[in-house]
């Protein structure tokens, strides 16, 4: 019979620990290489991120030291343990950037066709614009050296650059780039003399002074200090499009036949007329009500102001009420203008 059965499994146990008792040491020299290589490859690793982000801005400050007026050749390089092309000759060109060939840049006015025998330039080519600074950073490892050399490859950093200021085209900031830009076509030497004719007729017609009613008149400058300029023009539009320019500009200034309606669509050059005599209506009576009531100011104004006011409040009656007899004719001008025979086939 066993009275003592608590002795026997402590000895047991304590036999077991003295077998295992130098097993730790050698797992520990086991695995210390693989520990330590592994360290090794995380600091490989870590280095190579770094020399890595020191090529990327490499490449970008040599592309962008090469980009005009500069050369880059006469400046020492950024990072000298780092292979890097500064030199203008040898940034290397490249491909069209799949991002300009957007629809919405395809614009024919910077790509062309144009219309009416304009030639568009390649100036404003992206395609030619395309750079990018190389470096390359070719390494040895920190740690395991055996196992090789970090070499990074060409590290590209692209630049869209053109030559598409003044100063890079070789022209003056006053010269006009739309000569630069494109090729205008062939203009017919009749028409400079056409217009310099109708230039002439209109200077030398007799009856020229009648007409600075149209942009000096006297009135307005004797009460306003300034002068409206009542001459039908078109607006500033860029298009090349006959079409569109007599539909959007030169059609509201002239009469437009209208077959639906059987009757002529007056344009601004008839309706000059009723446009004057409401502008010169307007004028009048304000300066009318301006005087009158600073003839009854308090206090009242100096004598020659008065002398000023009671001598044109008569003449600004006089043409109120004739400029109200002439509008009051105006629609029946308007409606003989707009019934009158159509234009011949």
């Amino acid at each position: 019979m066993n009275v003592h059965p608590s002795r026997s499994s402590f000895d047991r146990r304590r036999a077991c620990r003295r077998r295992d008792a130098g097993l730790a040491p050698l797992e520990f020299v086991l695995w210390l290489p693989v520990l330590l290589f592994t360290m090794a490859l995380m600091v490989n690793y870590g280095t190579m991120a770094a020399w890595r982000l020191r090529g990327e801005a490499a490449a970008h400050d040599a592309v962008w030291r090469a980009r005009w007026p500069r050369s880059g050749g006469g400046e020492p390089d950024p990072a000298p343990s780092i292979a890097v092309v500064t030199r203008t000759e040898n940034v290397r060109p490249m491909p069209r950037m799949a991002m300009l060939d957007a629809p919405a840049l395809q614009l024919p006015v910077a790509r062309g066709p144009l219309p009416n025998g304009f030639l568009v330039s390649d100036k404003l080519d992206p395609a030619k614009g395309a750079v990018a600074g190389n470096a390359s950073v070719r390494r040895e490892y920190p740690l395991l050296s055996k196992a090789g050399s970090f070499d990074s490859g060409p590290i590209d950093d692209p630049l869209l650059h053109d030559a598409w200021s003044n100063g890079e085209m070789g022209i003056p900031n006053w010269f006009r780039r739309i000569k630069v830009l494109y090729q205008l076509p062939q203009t017919n030497p009749a028409l400079p003399q056409a217009f310099q004719s109708a230039v002439m007729d209109a200077i030398s017609i007799p009856h020229l002074d009648s007409l600075s009613v149209m942009d000096r008149d006297a009135d307005w400058l004797e009460y306003r200090g300034w002068a409206p300029n009542y001459y039908p023009r078109v607006q500033h539009r860029c298009t090349l499009d006959h079409d569109e320019m007599r539909r959007r500009e030169v059609e509201r200034l002239v009469d437009v036949w209208q077959p639906n309606m059987g009757k002529w669509q007056l344009g601004r050059i008839s309706r000059l007329p009723g446009t004057m005599t409401s502008s010169f209506l307007g004028m009048f009576k304000s300066t009318l009500s301006q005087f009158e009531a600073e003839l009854m100011a308090t206090p009242p104004p100096p004598p020659d102001r008065i002398a000023y006011l009671q001598m044109h409040i008569p003449i600004l009656e006089a043409k109120i009420s004739q400029l109200e007899q002439f509008q009051s004719r105006i629609p029946d001008f308007e409606s003989q203008l707009e019934n009158r025979p159509a234009p011949m086939p």
